[in-house]
């Protein structure tokens, strides 16, 4: 869960925490099922694909965005869950103990 802290691109870009969330997947999909994402689907909301992870930025809030869990599902093959930026980070302070 660290790593997954560690990873994502809108905090080096200094992205409001409120705005962030996380869509974990169950597995890792291949190059070509990540490379049908649509880049220009949801603006202004942005998604960074990183291993297992989708990393999201969306600043009109999860209600509005276009990124939503089914459009996931069903280009990418595989079960997901959504976490905001600050469940993720309260479950790495879980797992610190």
């Amino acid at each position: 869960m660290a790593k997954v802290a560690r990873n994502n691109p809108f905090i080096k870009d200094g992205a409001t925490t409120k705005l962030l969330h996380v869509v974990f997947l169950m597995d890792r999909p291949g190059q070509q099922r990540v490379a049908a994402l649509d880049p220009n689907r949801p603006p202004p909301d942005e998604f960074a694909v990183r291993g297992s992870e989708i990393y999201l930025k969306c600043p009109n809030g999860m209600a509005r965005t276009k990124l939503t869990t089914q459009y996931f599902d069903s280009r990418l093959k595989t079960t997901i869950t959504v976490r905001n930026w600050n469940t993720v980070l309260r479950l790495v302070e879980m797992a610190k103990g």
